[in-house]
């Protein structure tokens, strides 16, 4: 398959599944209320942070050498299929010793905090390993339309658990929640064996691969983890900052965060597309074409985006999510630009990533990591998230500036190569979502 029909096939199907995702969210806002949404995402910011750990960005590992065709993707299944047993019994042991050897809690408390950490950490690291084997076949269908599936499923479902007024509702609602991830996790890897006929080839790397797909692995895990701290790390500083940050400040902010999420819907799916293609040393003018196109398009897109949440952002966030999401409205105006450079980033990293050269993404990120956590320390506490949103789009900004400089030096391209739009860009577009050539 050519890399526009690749494009056009991973952007329906991933934004069908990032759609779905909105639903999910919508529904869990309104019903949890900006306070128990707050509550709840900055929970899974924990999870997220401890998988991201504990992943240790072998599905980049497992992009790259299925890609370059190095490692034959059934035995980087059954690879990436024991890492993920072998982490959810340590988050089992971890989260049961952490719930009632240190803080004392109920039995059912504990039960209930085991359930949600192994459901959300073992199903996310099954689901993001699964996905990228299937997008280096060119396949976005089955892993998508299975995600897709079960999202619907929560869906449907919800209004029939009643309402949260009820904690035992409460308590259904995000039961089902969490069980969503670990079943998403186990169906793709089933659909893969299925697919694939791995049960008939149950084999792992050699020492010499698994050493060299770890290698690779821990290269881009440093960079992962530190471009996570850049972009939740304010999560925390407006968390601990009572004084002007309460708890329907953080809901407001994290929802804030997570739309600026859904904005990098596009990007990531270009992006799963570029590193594989860069990995697999594809036509270099076709890939830098791509990245510059896209990138002109994003400014375009952000800037309308702009304008509609400066003229109508107030009421459309509280009519969609609730009227508890009241304050979203200047934070997700002030972030704007940031996720627009952000987006610009992920093509960049992906690129990067393809060609091997990990050090780029590694050391911009560390580099905004360092602009993030130093304002956040002097502006939130004085500006709340207001001054959470500005630091955030600041980071992003100069960790943008640096990949592009870097990029520059492979292409020698001018900055307006970026940022200057042309007229020739929608007939690019229309191409890609048309099929043309």
């Amino acid at each position: 398959m050519n890399f526009k029909k690749l494009l056009a096939q991973g952007l329906v199907w991933r934004s069908l599944y990032f759609a779905s995702m909105l639903l999910v969210n919508v529904f869990l806002s309104r019903f949890l209320k900006a306070t128990g949404t707050g509550q709840l995402y900055f929970l899974l910011n924990i999870f997220s942070f401890i998988q991201t750990v504990a992943s240790l960005s072998l599905e980049a590992g497992i992009t790259y050498f299925s890609a370059s065709r190095l490692v034959p993707p059934n035995k980087l299944l059954w690879f990436s299929l024991c890492w993920s047993g072998a982490v959810a019994v340590l988050v089992l042991a971890g989260t049961y010793i952490y719930q009632y050897s240190l803080l004392h809690a109920p039995l059912s408390t504990v039960i209930q905090y085991c359930f949600f950490a192994v459901s959300y950490i073992a199903g996310l690291l099954l689901t993001n390993y699964c996905s990228v084997l299937f997008y280096m076949q060119g396949n976005f269908i089955v892993s998508n339309a299975i995600l897709i599936f079960f999202n619907i499923a929560f869906l449907v479902a919800m209004p029939f658990l009643g309402t949260a007024a009820n904690n035992a509702s409460v308590d259904i609602v995000l039961n089902l929640y969490f069980l969503v991830f670990i079943l998403q996790g186990l169906f793709l890897v089933v659909a893969f064996a299925i697919i694939n006929k791995s049960w008939r080839q149950i084999s792992f790397p050699s020492l010499q691969q698994s050493g060299q797909v770890l290698k690779y692995s821990l290269v881009a895990h440093s960079g992962n983890i530190i471009f996570f701290l850049g972009y939740r790390i304010d999560y925390w500083f407006v968390h601990i900052n009572r004084a002007v940050c309460t708890d329907a400040d953080l809901g407001n902010y994290i929802q804030v965060s997570k739309m600026g999420q859904l904005f990098l819907i596009v990007p990531q799916i270009m992006a799963s597309v570029i590193f594989p293609r860069s990995a697999s040393c594809g036509n270099r003018v076709e890939l830098s074409t791509a990245l510059m196109t896209l990138s002109r398009l994003l400014s375009q897109f952000f800037l309308l985006t702009f304008v509609i949440t400066l003229l109508f952002g107030g009421v459309v966030f509280k009519a969609v999510f609730g009227p508890t999401f009241n304050q979203m409205q200047w934070p997700f105006l002030i972030i704007i630009p940031g996720i627009f450079c952000l987006s610009v980033l992920v093509l960049l990293a992906a690129y990067f990533s393809g060609k091997g050269v990990l050090r780029v993404n590694v050391v911009g990120n560390a580099i905004a990591l360092a602009v993030i956590v130093a304002g956040d320390y002097f502006l939130v506490p004085v500006y709340g998230i207001i001054g959470a949103a500005l630091v955030s789009t600041v980071g992003y900004f100069v960790n943008t500036l640096y990949s592009l400089m870097r990029f520059y030096k492979d292409y020698s391209i001018t900055w307006a190569d970026f940022f200057k739009w042309r007229r020739q860009d929608y007939v690019w577009l229309l191409n890609l979502i048309t099929g043309g050539a």
